[in-house]
């Protein structure tokens, strides 16, 4: 029996951009920002990030979370890095930036509760915009970057191939 690689398919590999942000961005900002239990009045007392979770770019620029931009950096990078033609790459990382804002709105639902004017503050302040433009360029710059490192990587490859002959 031969074992063969393992490829995943375009669908798969945005499905495992999603699973690394869920798991590993928030992962990391929910453990840069947890809530605490006070046993003495048997409370959950809020953590600390409030609406910044839902600001995203007050979390990545933050300089004791910085890790968290980096974090998002590099997801976006081998995402886009595995897709074998740059303009998949490109606009999978644009239609990241939706998931990564509902993501945000269901963690902040998961520690404050549900409540619907979030909509309502994400769309009428500035933040909401800010951060739309923040998530574009990082995920965009990540893209651009793996696609430049993934064609440089293909032009060697074929010049090996062209010497071996």
């Amino acid at each position: 029996m031969k074992f063969s690689k393992i490829q995943l398919g375009r669908q798969g590999n945005f499905i495992l951009g999603i699973l690394l942000l869920y798991f590993v961005l928030f992962g990391y900002i929910c453990n840069e920002y947890p809530r605490y239990y006070d046993v003495s009045l048997k409370t959950t007392l809020q953590s600390p990030v409030g609406q910044s979770l839902i600001f995203l770019y007050q979390v990545l620029f933050n300089p004791s979370t910085f890790l968290s931009f980096i974090i998002l950096f590099a997801i976006m990078f081998v995402v886009a890095l595995r897709e074998s033609f740059y303009e998949y790459a490109i606009r999978n990382s644009i239609w990241y930036i939706p998931v990564i804002i509902i993501i945000s709105w269901i963690w902040y639902w998961i520690l404050y509760g549900f409540d619907a004017s979030v909509f309502y503050i994400y769309f009428i302040r500035v933040e909401g915009y800010i951060t739309i433009a923040t998530l574009l360029c990082t995920n965009l710059l990540a893209a651009i970057l793996a696609s430049v490192t993934n064609e440089k990587r293909k032009l060697k490859r074929e010049k090996e191939m062209e010497l071996k002959i």
